[in-house]
């Protein structure tokens, strides 16, 4: 029997925490030892809070990032640039690859430059192999993107006739076939395919999608009609009478289609255009560049004595691509006062058809009361083009998700 006082007094601090134990026994009827046993457990209760605490931490704690050991001295690179890369002083470089193709840089004062032999747009993949201090193996990957080291030529225009146009038409694709103009509309529920008079902008012919389907661009290729649908993956293939076949899938948007001969040229509405063949069998694709970068909201299309004219939604602008590069050569800008009345920041300029046989243009936009014949001299004058390469391009922008209404 334990008479008197007996007091305890524990203190455990850690990191934040701070916790006071006091034992306070005085006039207790226990014995010695269950006290020490009471102590005892009190004690490793402590020293269990105080080790979770210490996991938690650790679990918790972001680790640091590993320092790149290579980085790239510029965001972008034009073709015909040496690439400059700014080294790790730790780091000892064994091997460079380009596109997986080995290179020789030239490595001094803690730069590593090389000239690549590839002259394509678009990105690149740069592997770095080497060892640290420590002798330790590493290697660092870049995406390196190259722009077009051709600054786009401006192609000049005169307005020849103006043609009356349906204000209710959302245009999202123009295309000539055996002079009769063919013309696909947009929006769901209001989506369709016509047969148009040029010269008085009559309806001849038409037919509608179904409402869930939202129209893009046309064109027509041996005797039938191609017409994208925007993000249903589904084109319609009708006879040139409007007549339903069958219908292709495909796995991107649909903008804009165009083709030459029997190879179907695509956009997604990035800087991308995608090669098919007529069943819809993907053949390749190009990246789109000019000297500021990559040229993204690619829309309607039009193949022109060997080029790819494009619309860019929202602009005024026309571009002409070389499709065996992926480089914007020329461009047109359209008056963003035509046709006169109405605002092209919102009815904006949209649909392109050529008509073999002239050196001129057919263009029109969303809602405009005009479809224009223009003439643009340079763009017949450069000769055509007669190889279109089809082949994987590198990585292209990625269209963002936005309301085309």
């Amino acid at each position: 029997m334990l008479v008197g006082k007996y007091q305890k007094q524990v203190s455990w601090q850690h990191a934040t925490y701070r916790v006071e134990c006091r034992l306070l026994y005085e006039d207790f009827p226990l014995p010695i030892t269950t006290m020490r046993r009471t102590y005892t457990f009190l004690l490793l209760l402590l020293i269990g809070l105080t080790i979770g605490s210490c996991r938690q931490k650790q679990e918790t704690t972001s680790p640091t990032p590993t320092p790149s050991l290579v980085r790239a001295t510029k965001t972008a690179y034009a073709i015909g640039d040496s690439i400059t890369l700014q080294l790790d002083p730790s780091f000892r470089v064994n091997a460079v690859g380009w596109d997986n193709r080995p290179v020789q840089p030239i490595i001094s004062s803690g730069l590593l430059s090389f000239k690549p032999a590839t002259a394509t747009v678009g990105y690149h993949q740069l592997v770095i192999t080497g060892q640290t201090t420590t002798q330790k193996q590493v290697s660092d990957t870049l995406q390196i993107d190259v722009w077009s080291d051709v600054i786009p030529r401006r192609l000049a225009y005169t307005v020849l006739q103006t043609y009356p146009h349906q204000r209710s038409s959302f245009t999202q694709g123009l295309a000539f076939y055996n002079d009769v103009l063919y013309e696909g509309t947009g929006l769901n529920g209001q989506s369709k395919l016509m047969k148009v008079n040029l010269s008085d902008g009559a309806t001849i012919q038409s037919i509608d999608l179904p409402s869930q389907f939202f129209g893009e661009g046309i064109t027509v290729v041996n005797d039938h009609i191609y017409q994208l649908t925007w993000t249903s993956g589904q084109c319609f293939y009708y006879t040139t009478d409007l007549v339903l076949k069958k219908t292709f899938v495909y796995h991107t948007q649909g903008w804009g289609i165009t083709h030459r001969d029997t190879t179907l040229i695509v956009s997604d509405g990035s800087n991308r255009l995608t090669y098919y063949s007529l069943d819809f069998q993907k053949l390749g694709e190009t990246a789109v560049y000019d000297n500021q970068g990559p040229v993204t909201n690619l829309n309607e299309l039009e193949y022109v004595n060997g080029y790819v004219l494009a619309n860019v939604w929202q602009t005024n602008r026309i571009v002409q691509i070389d499709p065996a590069s992926g480089k914007v050569v020329g461009e047109l800008r359209i008056d963003p006062n035509l046709p006169a009345g109405v605002n092209t920041n919102n009815d904006v300029l949209n649909g392109i058809a050529y008509r073999p046989g002239e050196q001129a243009l057919y263009i029109t936009g969303k809602n405009w009361p005009s479809l224009f014949r223009i003439q643009v001299k340079a763009l017949f004058e450069q000769g055509r083009r007669q190889t279109l390469v089809l082949q994987d391009a590198p990585p292209a922008s990625k269209p963002l998700s936005v309301d085309r209404t």
